[in-house]
């Protein structure tokens, strides 16, 4: 009997110096967290600049009702074929269809022209997770399309080029990823309608917003998804709570709030995804963006003290992982769309006497050149610029401009 409990005795004696161990590296792991890292990185994820002004986002989530009926696919302008002439084969029945969604369009352009573009709501708000409709800021161009050809050329123009600029903001300075895509694909939309304008009416004045679009974007600062990795982190700190509350109630993670809270904590979740985001904003990341290289987010490995420190919010952490360098590659995407936009712009303010070759060619270098030069074609009737993201293979990765005519369609390419 003695032999047995001598044993029995070293057994517990074993397993209680193991249950030390393990409570003093969780200890160590709960104490040092935050590291002195993770503090940096969340102060560069707090630097959040909204702006001032109307909020977009309430009223997005605030948008009138439309119709049941969509709006039909020949009115949608993209590159595949124009709105502008697909309005003008059926006039009457075009302006049926967008004149429905007008209150609707109308109210989504003034979400898009907001300064501020951000879900402030507070936790604990209804929907406080909810998405707003984006699809009609995506339609917005129907509208300037219809007055166009209502004979409003001026005006539609400038509508459109105001919607534009506000297209900019949310792809720059987004509230999330998504906001930043949407904002992306209006740019492109947008841009392939500027130009169908043009090419209809070329000796129309340029309005004074397509002029806030001759600029060359700054890769450095458009370049990035610095601004949209601040956004995803305040989404997170949003929503990383419920989660804790949902696996608190999930048959897989269920466990006694005691121990839940020995395994789970949403402060280090939010930390270590501010480590990731954070590269986003760094030295590294603007200048890759300068080279025109997309920069992956790879995430700073975490340290075993935390895997048992920490040990469901590691888990979860470890298959929390999104592709971002797609998001980044999107975003060079972007500046090259909007570099061939601001030379397209900058090639119809130029004097009317010149061919597009020579616009093309007084260019300024920095502009047409750089590591994804601008392309002029060998007709001297269009622009465009290489892209890379696989969501334009349908279009031959690239984004061309058709320029108007200017009778040098014979005159050999620059």
């Amino acid at each position: 009997m003695s032999t047995v409990w001598r044993w029995l005795s070293r057994l517990l004696l074993v397993l209680f110096a193991l249950l030390v161990i393990v409570a003093a590296i969780w200890s160590y792991a709960r104490l040092t967290s935050p590291t002195d890292a993770q503090r940096a990185a969340i102060a560069v994820m707090e630097q959040d600049a909204p702006g001032e002004g109307e909020n977009g986002f309430d009223l997005m989530m605030a948008l009138p009702p439309g119709p049941e009926a969509a709006l039909p696919e020949a009115l949608r302008c993209d590159e595949r074929a124009s709105c502008l002439d697909a309005i003008e084969a059926a006039p009457e029945a075009s302006a049926a269809a967008i004149e429905a969604l007008r209150p609707r369009l109308e109210a989504a352009a003034r979400a898009l022209h907001a300064p501020v573009f951000r879900n402030l709501r507070g936790l604990g708000t209804p929907g406080v997770d909810d998405l707003p409709p984006y699809q009609p800021a995506t339609t917005i161009d129907a509208l300037r399309a219809l007055q166009f050809s209502a004979g409003q050329t001026v005006e539609a123009l400038d509508a459109l080029c105001t919607d534009t600029l506000g297209a900019v903001r949310w792809a720059t300075n987004p509230d999330t990823l998504i906001t930043a895509g949407i904002g992306i694909a209006i740019v492109r939309q947008n841009a392939l309608l500027i130009a169908d304008m043009r090419r209809r009416a070329p000796g129309d004045p340029l309005p004074a917003s397509c002029a806030a679009l001759t600029a060359a974007p700054d890769p450095a600062v458009e370049g990035t998804i610095c601004a949209a990795m601040r956004g995803e982190w305040h989404y997170q700190r949003r929503m990383f709570p419920e989660l804790k509350r949902q696996m608190a109630a999930s048959p897989e993670w269920r466990s006694p709030e005691p121990i839940a809270s020995l395994l789970n904590d949403v402060d280090w979740q939010l930390a270590t995804s501010a480590e990731r985001f954070a590269l986003a904003c760094g030295d590294d990341a603007r200048r890759a963006a300068q080279d025109d290289r997309a920069f992956a987010l790879k995430a700073p490995p975490l340290r075993w003290v935390d895997r048992v420190g920490f040990a469901n919010s590691a888990l979860l952490m470890a298959t929390a992982d999104a592709p971002y360098a797609t998001y980044a590659e999107n975003q060079l995407d972007y500046v090259a769309m909007r570099r061939l936009l601001a030379a397209f712009l900058q090639m119809e303010a130029m004097d009317v006497a010149t061919t597009n070759a020579q616009r093309f060619g007084a260019l300024p270098a920095a502009l047409r050149d750089g590591p994804r030069p601008l392309l002029l074609s060998d007709d001297g009737r269009s622009i465009a610029v290489p892209l890379r993201s696989m969501r334009y293979a349908e279009s031959g990765r690239e984004m061309r401009l058709a320029l108007p005519d200017r009778d040098d369609a014979r005159e050999p390419a620059m």
